[in-house]
């Protein structure tokens, strides 16, 4: 009967390493490897957005300013407005700039307190039905 037990307790103890778990969390973060992913990609591709936007009204706002003037007081003039619309570009761009980086901060840090959670669960989860094992292991050792 002890050697029954003994042998039932060691397949107790060989179970607390089931693949089953480390499949779980290979899951876990392969999943959030996704979402990171696609956060970047998606971010990547609104910063090319702001950027081919702002690279199109500057070139425009470039043509404006080398067009011909019939008096030679409008150079002036057109060299001002040219700097306006410019500086005006530059802080529309900075600032989506800077909304695109907030947005991002802030998906990225959800998405690490999501998966510490699931990730802690699991591991506690894991830990519990360990103990469980291991109480009963030794239980029928005994």
């Amino acid at each position: 009967m002890a050697k029954q037990n003994a042998k039932s307790a060691a397949n107790d103890i060989q179970s607390l390493f089931d693949p089953q778990g480390y499949q779980d969390a290979f899951k876990t973060w392969a999943g959030m490897n996704e979402h990171m992913a696609s956060i970047a990609i998606e971010a990547g591709t609104r910063a090319t957005d702001i950027a081919s936007a702002t690279t199109k009204e500057a070139l425009s706002n470039m043509r404006d300013l080398a067009q011909v003037r019939d008096d030679v007081s409008e150079y002036g003039s057109a060299y001002t407005d040219f700097v306006k619309k410019q500086t005006e570009l530059f802080t529309r761009t900075v600032q989506s700039y800077s909304n695109e980086t907030q947005k991002v901060g802030t998906e990225t840090a959800e998405l690490a307190s999501k998966a510490g959670e699931e990730i802690s669960d699991k591991v506690t989860t894991a830990a519990e039905g360990a103990a469980q094992t291991v109480h009963s292991a030794a239980k029928k050792a005994a």
